[in-house]
Formats: structure tokens, sequence, C-alpha cells
């Protein structure tokens, strides 16, 4: 991974969740196998060794609760992490029709969560809501 790329995915991974410690755990031995930009953004395919631990009974996953401020965009890029079948798969990074950098340099990462009331909307918050960026785990 990158320095923009492991960055975020160490800030994804932030928390005390046994979910989470397994995942860091597989980020510590995971490579990038294939990087696409799609003028916007990227899709980082991650590898993770088949002697990594894995999350049992987990088809997906989709940690989105980290936005960053990126020289050269205007507007603020978000992130997500995807897991599939128990282990990180793909990292995506999105931005609002700005051209992504082909050097992108990190000012500053951070966590959103949900505003108040039902706007769809999401906002910065000092403290992270684990709650809401593992809400779509399986039981």
């Amino acid at each position: 991974m990158n320095e923009l790329e492991r960055t975020i995915v160490t800030k994804l991974l932030q928390g005390d969740d046994p979910v989470l410690e397994v995942l860091r755990r597989q980020a510590a031995g995971a490579h990038v196998s294939e990087r696409d930009f799609t003028g916007v953004g990227f899709y980082a395919t991650l590898s993770v060794p088949p002697n990594f631990p894995r999350l049992e009974g987990m088809p997906r996953l989709v940690i989105g609760d980290v936005y960053a401020e990126i020289d050269g965009l205007q507007h603020d890029a978000g992130f997500l992490l995807i897991v599939t079948n128990g282990a990180i798969d793909v990292l995506e990074c999105f931005s609002i029709a700005d051209a992504f950098p082909q050097q992108p340099k990190l000012k500053r990462a951070y966590y959103v969560r949900p505003s108040s009331g039902d706007t769809g909307s999401l906002v910065e918050t000092q403290n992270r809501d684990l709650s809401w960026a593992l809400r779509d785990r399986a039981a």
C-alpha cells in the first residue's frame, strides 16, 4: 500500500472491537494486487496472505466513515473499505466531480457520521461512532 492507502486503512480500522482487531491483523500483511484509477478516485484491490485470520460468518462488510482533505481536490474524498468473505478486499476512494491527482497528498483525515434528522447527509465528528461504522456486519 502507498502512504495514503496505509494511512486511510489504519484510520478505518481504529477502535476497540474484535472485528476491527482481526482486520488490523490482516492489513498488516496485505498488499495492493491491483489499483484502478477512475478519474475521480481509485479502487485498490487488497490481497491478504491465506495464513492470516479471517472473520467467520461475515460474507460482506463495508466500513465507510472516513473522509479526507487531499491537495488538489476542491471537495473532500470519501473512502470505503470492503470486506468480502471475512477478509479485507478493496479500498475505494471517491470524490465529487474532482479530477483525482496522480500523486495525492493527504492533508487531513477525519470521521463522519449521519447528521441529526433524516437528511441522509454526513457530518464530521470528533468521536467515532463504531455502531454506525460497523452497522452492516453480519450478526
